[in-house]
């Protein structure tokens, strides 16, 4: 996460932090306080579920490296010999790391698109309150 982002988030939650008792009141402030407060709500949700498919990724790619260490362990020397096993478990380490790479890039889509609706929303929520 950028510095940016970072600073993004801190302001948004300074904004949303100190507006506790009028946060259900009708204003226009006070909405986009709480359109704020869902959005930050949201990124962290969505990266605490991202976080948890790599874990889970971590824990099955760690599962087939002990499996192929294991299996390299009991094969006979044979440099051309390469037993199905071992291919398969392989194959599963790439599709591990595919999928790693597809969850990355989905997690960089859906963030992105939720930091630029919590600057709008902060921008908004500056110009009101300054006007």
């Amino acid at each position: 996460m950028g510095k940016f982002i970072k600073s993004l988030e801190e302001i948004a939650n300074q904004v949303v932090g100190g507006s506790r008792k009028h946060i259900w009141d009708n204003s226009i402030p006070s909405m986009v306080r709480r359109e704020i407060a869902l959005t930050t709500d949201q990124i962290k949700r969505l990266r605490d579920q991202h976080d948890k498919q790599f874990r889970r990724l971590l824990r099955v790619e760690c599962a087939v490296d002990t499996d192929l260490m294991q299996l390299q362990q009991h094969e006979p020397r044979q440099p051309l010999y390469h037993p199905p096993e071992r291919e398969k478990l392989k194959q599963r380490l790439f599709d591990i790391e595919r999928e790693r790479r597809g969850l990355n890039q989905k997690l960089e889509k859906e963030t992105r698109g939720l930091e630029d609706r919590l600057l709008s929303l902060v921008n908004r929520c500056e110009q009101l309150e300054l006007s």
